[in-house]
């Protein structure tokens, strides 16, 4: 009797543990089953692509957009066979107009191939024995077949087979069961015509794409299918495989919000679309870049580089790079042009993340900040300017005698000999002596790289643009090395690098990311350096501008700043040192308000007696602070 009452309640347990079940399936979980019985009993497809948000400048202005066309694309269903495919070909090669196609000959031979499905017809006896006896794969007799028809069958053709064969790779390139866009550049009367013939597989989209109102910089990136490599990654985040995704630079790096929402479409039993879901537009983002600004700093720097080119010395030039920041981070300009081999001008905004340079004098901030902080400099007492000569090294030495100088001249008159006689006593040796032996450690390296990173020269500037370079740093020690790394003839920077040291130096100390897209700044490192010393160097670069290397850069003479040269051995036709003129400068003095670097590679050479250097870099920043000041 105990036992019965026992299984009883056992039972009972069973009934309520099942019926608590079926409630819950019943009745919370029934939208999701229903979803899923739907999904794998009805075919839904998706539209082509969706709107990406809009790439807007600080004012509102939109640089980038999208523009909807009407495309026909070819969509294979289990309900088309291959055989129809051709039909299909032939049906729409009819719509296909001119002769502006491209077709290799393997394209059209794998049609011929496909159209017969018969491999024994394109194969010698002897391979075809092969095939069948195992001794070769189908695979590799596929191969032989298509090499024999290329040579024997594809001469022959008439346009209009081609026009047939030209669609039909079309409606078989990537995924088999991917959307293929047939026709894009359309008539409406030729669209509609298309999809009132109701062929199998053939529908009527719209097309997104991007354009440009103010023109394409390839800072903005590009957008495009999904590379395979990454495939997976995306799938996992939910995305299609037909999906147009960013690929470069800002679209990518903002593509979770420039992203849309495909429309989504059910197919009826009459064969006609339904629409079930809206499309979805991404969201718009907005640049710290001002276009207006940006246009003017283009046509300066294009004309000069125009200007430029065919002038003395000037045959290995071909370029240089602009950019305006704030000194807290924000960008408001990137302007970068090449002439290629026929001189016409190439957009290379891109190349300010992953092209590096040795940039000359420009360090010197940087390297009297390594003094100050290994003691190595009496502020305000002054050496006489002259050369080092350390053993098995050629002699150094300022681009000419400049006197008396201290930590602050020989910024302004950019001292060689001064950094040189302090990276000495960086490694130890105080008093120099000429053709003295000297040995110089990695640690010594470190000390000046430090610093340097610190102002954001060979570091990360957590720019929002992905792939950024951090530069070059030479590998080998050696002493007469570490001097030149001290003015800046040693380790290569990028461009953005570049205008992070000048904000650096702008904000007395303080280093914010750099940022394209206007949001929150952050100060990301602080300069080991006291008030006073930080307030010595930005005296010294605006003596730069005002009485020494930079007299007459800025327009009114009203800012602060560093001019550069570097040398650099390239092997073109013979050797020869090519010169690379940089300029960081920033304005107003008291307030700073623009950042700005110019960059001029290879702007002149040592292999002809005049060593003339034309000047593009004062002209540049001259004529575009004399814009900014008057309108501002």
């Amino acid at each position: 009797m105990v036992i019965y009452i026992k299984n009883n309640k056992l039972i009972f347990i069973i009934f309520l543990i099942i019926t608590s079940r079926i409630l819950y399936l019943c009745l919370y979980k029934k939208d999701d089953y229903s979803k899923l019985l739907d999904e794998k009993t009805k075919y839904y497809t998706y539209g082509l692509s969706s709107p990406r948000g809009r790439i807007l400048d600080i004012n509102g202005n939109v640089l980038v957009d999208n523009i909807k066309k009407r495309v026909i694309v070819y969509e294979k269903n289990k309900n088309i066979s291959n055989k129809q495919e051709f039909i299909i070909a032939k049906k729409l090669s009819n719509y296909l107009n001119n002769n502006n196609y491209r077709l290799s000959d393997a394209d059209k031979a794998n049609y011929i191939f496909n159209k017969e499905n018969n491999i024994e017809k394109y194969l010698s006896k002897d391979d075809y024995n092969k095939l069948l006896n195992g001794i070769i794969t189908y695979s590799d007799a596929k191969k032989i077949a298509i090499n024999n028809i290329i040579k024997n069958d594809i001469n022959s053709l008439s346009n209009d087979m081609l026009k047939e064969i030209y669609i039909y790779t079309l409606m078989n390139k990537d995924y088999s069961y991917d959307k293929k866009i047939i026709f894009k550049d359309i008539s409406d009367n030729v669209y509609f015509k298309i999809l009132n013939e109701n062929i199998p597989g053939i529908s009527g989209e719209y097309l997104y794409e991007r354009v440009y109102p103010y023109g394409y910089k390839s800072i903005y990136g590009s957008v495009g299918k999904i590379d395979e490599t990454d495939l997976k990654e995306f799938l996992n985040k939910g995305y299609f495989i037909s999906d147009i995704v960013g690929k470069s630079y800002l679209e990518k790096e903002y593509e979770n919000i420039l992203k849309g929402g495909k429309a989504k479409y059910k197919l009826e039993k009459d064969g006609t679309l339904k629409l079930v879901e809206k499309e979805i537009k991404g969201e718009d983002i907005t640049l710290n870049i001002d276009i207006n600004i940006n246009n003017q700093a283009d046509e300066i720097l294009k004309k000069y580089i125009t200007e430029t080119k065919g002038k003395v010395n000037t045959e290995y030039y071909n370029g240089s790079y602009l950019i305006i920041g704030k000194p807290t981070g924000e960008i408001v300009s990137v302007s970068a042009f090449k002439l290629d081999k026929n001189n016409n001008l190439i957009e290379t905004s891109k190349d300010i993340v992953n092209s590096s340079f040795t940039v000359g004098s420009v360090v010197k901030a940087a390297s009297n900040t390594v003094g100050y902080k290994e003691n190595v400099i009496t502020k305000g007492k002054k050496i006489n300017d002259s050369c080092v000569k350390l053993y098995m090294n050629t002699e150094k030495c300022s681009y000419k005698r400049l006197g008396l100088v201290d930590d602050v001249t020989a910024i302004e008159k950019s001292s060689n000999y001064y950094q040189y006689i302090n990276a000495l006593k960086v490694m130890g040796y105080n008093n120099y002596s000429y053709n003295m032996k000297v040995k110089a450690k990695k640690e010594d390296f470190d000390k000046y790289r430090n610093i340097y990173m610190q102002y954001g020269l060979g570091d990360k500037t957590y720019i929002d643009l992905p792939s950024e370079s951090t530069g070059i740093k030479g590998n080998i020690i050696a002493p007469d090395l570490l001097l030149n790394l001290s003015i800046g003839q040693y380790d290569s920077y990028t461009p953005v690098q570049l205008l992070s040291y000048i904000n650096t130096l702008a904000t007395h100390g303080k280093r914010y990311n750099l940022s394209i897209k206007n949001q929150e700044m952050n100060i990301v490192k602080e300069v080991d350096i006291t008030p006073e010393n930080i307030g010595r160097i930005n005296n010294a670069l605006n003596g730069v501008v005002t009485k020494g290397t930079g007299r007459g850069y800025i327009y009114k003479n009203d800012g602060a700043g560093k001019t550069g040269t570097s040398e650099t051995l390239i092997d073109i036709d013979n050797d020869g040192l090519y010169e690379t003129e940089t300029i960081t400068t920033y304005y107003p003095y008291n307030e700073p308000k623009y950042t700005f670097i110019i960059i001029s590679p290879n702007i002149s050479s040592n292999k002809h007696q005049n060593n003339y250097k034309v000047p593009i870099n004062r002209y540049i920043i001259h004529d575009l602070t004399k814009i900014l000041f008057e309108n501002t």
